[in-house]
């Protein structure tokens, strides 16, 4: 039983990471400006690592979601400190979190998304 929550676990969140992946490739420009606007360095660059790497965090989900898991973890852990951290500086500009499909500002629900997102990372790692 708990194999299969574990797969479901770690199949649902590869979908996710394959659809911000995707959204972010999608529209490299607003990608660009989202990362740029999070005061992140060489956004040009990021543009491109970052949607790799949830690609990558999805497929290593999908062949061995005890490896996955954990990179899923970190990743949105990363995600949720930035989050987090612009919140607490009183920004609330878009999200990109889904490329152009999150121009909605950024809130705590961000945050409460990704520790659900987490605890299937966990799930995954633990199936």
């Amino acid at each position: 039983m708990t194999g299969g929550i574990g797969s479901l676990a770690a199949a649902v969140l590869a979908i996710v990471f394959v659809v911000a992946a995707g959204s972010k490739l999608r529209d490299p420009l607003a990608t660009r400006r989202t990362l740029r606007g999070f005061g992140l360095p060489n956004p040009r660059l990021l543009a491109v690592v970052l949607p790799v790497t949830e690609g990558a965090t999805a497929l290593l989900l999908v062949v061995n979601p005890r490896t996955g898991g954990p990179c899923a973890v970190a990743l949105l852990a990363a995600f949720t400190t930035l989050i987090a951290g612009r919140l607490m500086a009183g920004h609330h500009d878009a999200c990109g979190c889904f490329g152009a499909w999150s121009r909605r500002s950024l809130s705590w629900r961000d945050i409460a998304r990704n520790l659900v997102l987490i605890g299937l990372g966990v799930a995954s790692t633990l199936g």
